[in-house]
């Protein structure tokens, strides 16, 4: 009778062990508190098109911010060249800072922005 329990008691834990390593390393399968589900980063662009009423811009590039707050947008206007610092949560842009661009911008990303994981020892 031990014997029995036992293996009634295995089997259900080895198909979930093996389930469970199946599904965290399947290609193409999305985790929401995975590593990479949130990064950040600058670009520079001219802005195509500005919705104050959503703290939305546009840029020529198509790609998408939003500000949390809408005096970020206040001075800015389409057809102006800016430099956007940004925080991406899986689902949209999230403006962090904005400014016109000169001619030395570049657009780059600091340490803490980086996409992918950090591992710190």
């Amino acid at each position: 009778m031990g014997r029995h329990r036992h293996l009634a008691l295995s089997v259900p834990l080895a198909v979930a062990l093996v389930v469970g390593v199946a599904v965290t390393y399947a290609p193409g399968v999305a985790r929401a508190d995975g590593p990479g589900s949130a990064y950040g980063g600058e670009e520079i662009g001219t802005i195509r098109y500005i919705n104050r009423v959503q703290n939305l811009i546009i840029l020529t590039d198509g790609n998408e911010f939003r500000a949390m707050d809408a005096r970020m947008l206040q001075n800015l206007r389409e057809g102006e060249v800016v430099k956007v610092d940004f925080t991406h949560d899986g689902e949209r842009s999230i403006i962090n800072s904005i400014e016109p661009a000169d001619d030395d911008s570049s657009p780059g990303a600091s340490p803490t922005t980086e996409p992918g994981p950090h591992f710190h020892g």
